[in-house]
């Protein structure tokens, strides 16, 4: 099963995947990391679904917690080496952030611009909230990125909601921007 690690620490991972996990069973886990491969034995404590398939051809989407139960040998060191590695770029691009130096290149990557959005519509004064592939902005609502938190996607409700017209065109304006791939001014903000 292919994983995405999305938090690592030396006691275990945060991961996404498909297929729900068993809590309390142990499994093989590989890591992948500057051309060698670090295996582990690792216990799932927990897994939830986060987004659930909406047709027979997706497949839901579950956030595991993995607590490594065995470390091979040398596999423990190489984890330590791979945090203290995303540890020292995440200070080295903050210390040049400080003195004013920007980055050599933009960012090929934004952070929270996935393939999936989240679509808020008013309708006869009740939301309709729904997933879909199309950043499109609907005519009475807004459209942001799906890893938009349902707390500020609450937020956003209720500020388009308590507004004028000027302030939903600009809050349609700026969920817009927010989904947009155009690249604009690089930044340096390290996202390991």
């Amino acid at each position: 099963m292919r994983i995405r690690i999305m938090e690592l620490s030396v006691v275990g991972f945060r991961i996404a995947h498909d297929g729900r996990l068993t809590p309390g069973e142990q499994r093989p886990f590989a890591l992948r990391w500057d051309g060698e491969t670090v295996d582990f034995v690792c216990s799932v404590v927990r897994s939830s679904i986060v987004r659930l398939s909406k047709s027979s051809t997706e497949k839901s989407l579950y956030h595991s917690g993995l607590y490594i139960a065995h470390k091979p040998q040398g596999s423990f060191e190489k984890l330590r080496e791979l945090i203290a590695d995303r540890v020292m770029r995440a200070l080295d691009e903050q210390k040049a952030n400080a003195h004013g130096i920007p980055p050599l290149a933009a960012y090929m990557h934004q952070p929270e611009k996935g393939d999936l959005f989240r679509r808020c519509e008013l309708i006869g004064g009740v939301w309709r909230k729904s997933e879909t592939a199309h950043p499109h902005q609907p005519s009475h609502g807004f459209t942001v990125s799906a890893e938009v938190s349902p707390q500020h996607l609450d937020l956003l409700c209720r500020t388009w909601e308590s507004t004028n017209a000027e302030g939903r065109r600009l809050t349609t304006l700026l969920a817009e921007l927010s989904v947009s791939r155009a690249e604009g001014i690089p930044t340096r903000r390290f996202v390991p």
